[in-house]
């Protein structure tokens, strides 16, 4: 039996373990996707330090210092060898090697996720691309691709391409939106389309008329003072969510009972900007006790909206009828409620957060350049007579709010880095760029919609780019805000008509709008929160009430 306590003999022994640190990574890790199975990973590498610990003790007669010695230097040793292959693979030999972005990305997914601590990525990207181009390595088998050539191959429903393994990060809970597996998802959406057909719209629409009344009437009691219209729009979208969506009241404008919710929702999402570059820590974050406490207790209420919602009949149907009448029908395993509090969570988020943000960006340039609002008036009030809401026949002749609502969207988009996704084995090809098999591509909407090879005046707030001035528009492939095919937002409709009836509402009941003294708008337009959906910051506004 060698004696491991000679330095040559030690020194040999740490040879032997960097090789297999090495060979690990050329056999193994170099393969796959490994990221689902993080947390067993971290628990094999303790279980494997500790054999080594146990053989060392006999080797060296039970001598403890040496055996902790030896097990330091032979575990590290190890973990040298396999890091160092990964680091020089990364560097020069990587299939993504030729392509430009920051050195340190080249490295590790860390750089990425060090570099938006701020859960700013969607700025962060903009710049990246407006450095380096079109096509920007911002991982080891990551790209970002601002190119609106590549909508159609990567997102389109004849795409090869499928959902990266950032999707798994909420698993067990599964939803239409986070589901990987493309026959899967589009048989989830067959039962999710139920609930916006043009039947569910025309009545979810006539339900909307009393949710736009209460706002106009709270923001009456409030005119000519400042409010913070990020906090409002929240109260607005989630009264028209629970109406909608669950089929339950929430009375966030009228009273301060449920107000805790937006806030909960927002502060469950805090970590989800930072690691989004790190699919593999959400399986160990979920296993620490103490980790994602908000996540798990937003994930609590969704699972008290769903019991709520199962036990209960509703005079008129919801987005929730036909996802509960599938549960119903199911085997009622653990996989079926899953999917029925996936979904459940995807209808509160995206039937209210999202709407929420929108609004409160729009509503920011009204106040910015007061002549939008007169030509909003200018336009509605002859097309309404004196009605309340737009006719479906007037809805298209509504050529300005329409294109106010569009440009605020292509300016903030509500998922403003995009959706990720991975490339098949034989690659993808992009204009004259091939892009290798297994890699990580994401399209920066954000970046994308703010280019000046799509947009005159990209960053500039011009409603009228989206009917009488087209020339504005070089690239209208180049808008992606709600994804496309049947990745595409379910509830665009209903959010489009959501906020036409406000904004309509709007000018009905008031003169103007201004941004409080003191607000510039800053804190929205820089320091609002990217956690895949956005975390907008406070915006203060005042209303002028019409007189009567």
């Amino acid at each position: 039996m060698p004696d491991l306590t000679d330095s040559k003999t030690a020194a040999q022994g740490c040879a032997v373990f960097v090789a297999a640190g090495v060979a690990s990574h050329l056999v193994y890790f170099i393969r796959g996707n490994h990221n689902k199975f993080a947390h067993l990973w971290v628990t094999r590498a303790l279980k494997g330090i500790g054999l080594l610990a146990c053989a060392l003790l006999f080797v060296t007669r039970y001598n403890i210092l040496q055996t902790l010695i030896l097990t330091s230097l032979f575990s590290t040793s190890w973990f040298t060898g396999l890091y160092s292959s990964i680091a020089i693979y990364r560097l020069w030999f990587h299939p993504l090697s030729k392509f430009p972005g920051p050195f340190w990305a080249r490295l590790s997914n860390f750089y990425h996720a060090y570099v938006i601590r701020k859960s700013d990525n969607y700025l962060v990207m903009q710049k990246l691309h407006e450095k380096y181009g079109p096509i920007v390595r911002t991982g080891p088998s990551n790209l970002s691709v601002s190119d609106p050539a590549a909508i159609d191959i990567v997102l389109s429903n004849s795409s090869k391409c499928v959902k990266s393994p950032w999707y798994e990060r909420s698993l067990p809970v599964v939803n239409l939106h986070t589901v990987r597996d493309q026959k899967t998802h589009d048989a989830r959406r067959k039962v999710f389309s139920m609930a916006f057909s043009p039947t569910a719209l025309r009545d979810y629409e006539q339900r909307l008329v009393k949710h736009c009344d209460e706002f106009s009437h709270q923001m009456k009691i409030r005119a000519g003072k400042p409010f913070d219209a990020s906090d409002w729009f929240k109260f607005f979208a989630f009264d028209v969510m629970g109406d909608i969506g669950l089929g339950k009241e929430f009375h966030m404008m009228t009273s301060e009972t449920n107000r805790w919710i937006p806030e909960l929702l927002e502060t469950s999402m805090a970590d989800v900007g930072p690691t989004t570059p790190l699919p593999w820590i959400a399986p160990i974050l979920h296993r620490l006790p103490k980790a994602g406490t908000k996540g798990k207790q937003w994930l609590e209420f969704v699972g008290s909206q769903v019991a709520e919602r199962v036990e209960k009949q509703v005079e008129k149907a919801d987005v929730l009828t036909c996802l509960i009448a599938a549960y119903n029908k199911s085997e009622k395993k653990d996989v079926d409620y899953q999917w029925l509090r996936g979904d459940t969570r995807l209808t509160i988020v995206g039937g209210s957060d999202t709407t929420a943000a929108t609004l409160t960006f729009l509503f920011y340039y009204l106040a910015k350049d007061p002549s939008q609002v007169k030509k909003l008036r200018a336009e509605l009030e002859p097309l309404l007579n004196g009605r309340t809401r737009l006719e479906a026949k007037d809805v298209s002749k509504a050529q300005h709010l329409n294109g106010v609502i569009q440009e605020a969207l292509r300016l903030h988009p509500a998922i403003p880095s995009g959706f990720p996704r991975v490339t098949p084995d034989e690659g993808i090809t992009i204009g004259d760029t091939y892009i290798p098999g297994d890699t990580v591509v994401v399209l920066p909407v954000y970046a994308m919609q703010r280019d000046e090879d799509n947009y005159q005046q990209a960053n500039e707030f011009i409603p009228e780019r989206w009917y009488s001035k087209p020339e504005m528009i070089k690239n209208r492939d180049a808008f992606l805000t709600w994804n496309i095919g049947m990745n595409g937002c379910i509830g665009r409709a209903l959010a489009i008509t959501e906020m036409r009836d406000l904004i309509t509402n709007f000018v009905q009941n008031f003169e103007s709008v201004e941004l409080a003294p003191g607000e510039d708008g800053s804190r929205i337009l820089n320091e609002t929160k990217d956690h895949f959906t956005l975390g907008v910051k406070p915006l203060n506004l005042v209303f002028h009430a019409k007189k009567q």
